[in-house]
């Protein structure tokens, strides 16, 4: 019964009702950590963190929707590809809370001049045009060849962002170690779900 319910539970979570639960539920956690802690460097440091994890593991559950679903026929994988958009949007709010939480860490705790990282720019104007063009009139303005290049660079790019990022800071911490084999492995199920289309394809 309990398995049953939690299944139930899992399926009723899906399109904008997901959306809106990621957004309350990291909100909460920041007020939360505020609450207790002030506005310090060390909740500011938290948050960035939290935040941080939590556009991988949504960006994640995104990326490998669809190859996840060729390899695997599941309840489970079918949830996925159903509501991968708003896997991509949640992971949006997500790293837009990131991005609040490290500008204030930058700017307001540390007092330090605003830098402008490259490729964090290139990252965000890559998830900017990738949130707009998950609705349907953007998406039909650009082309189904433009919105498919755009999505396909932007994920392999935000790929490969959490990749290095996390990969070097594993030699610190355990936990980046965990999430760098989060994201081979994710990477490994993207490469074994196109083979597994190419074959069928021939």
């Amino acid at each position: 019964m309990q398995i049953q319910s939690t299944r139930a539970e899992v399926n009723r979570m899906k399109g904008w009702q997901l959306v809106m639960t990621v957004t309350i539920a990291i909100g909460v956690a920041v007020v939360a950590i505020l609450s207790s802690m002030g506005l310090t460097e060390t909740s500011t440091l938290i948050l960035v963190r939290l935040t941080a994890r939590s556009s991988c593991l949504l960006f994640l559950l995104a990326f490998i929707a669809a190859p996840l679903r060729r390899l695997w026929q599941s309840p489970l994988s079918l949830w996925l590809v159903q509501n991968r958009r708003f896997l991509g949007l949640s992971m949006a709010v997500s790293h837009t809370y990131h991005a609040i939480a490290f500008s204030t860490l930058q700017i307001v705790i540390r007092q330090q001049a605003f830098t402008a990282n490259p490729l964090a720019i290139l990252g965000y104007a890559f998830l900017l045009a990738m949130t707009i063009t998950s609705f349907s009139t953007p998406a039909k303005a650009i082309g189904r060849r433009a919105w498919r290049v755009l999505h396909t660079a932007g994920m392999y790019y935000f790929w490969l962002i959490f990749a290095v990022e996390f990969g070097r800071r594993a030699q610190l911490e355990w936990g980046y170690l965990f999430l760098t084999l989060l994201v081979a492995i994710a990477m490994l199920v993207r490469i074994f779900g196109t083979r597994r289309t190419q074959v069928q394809a021939v």
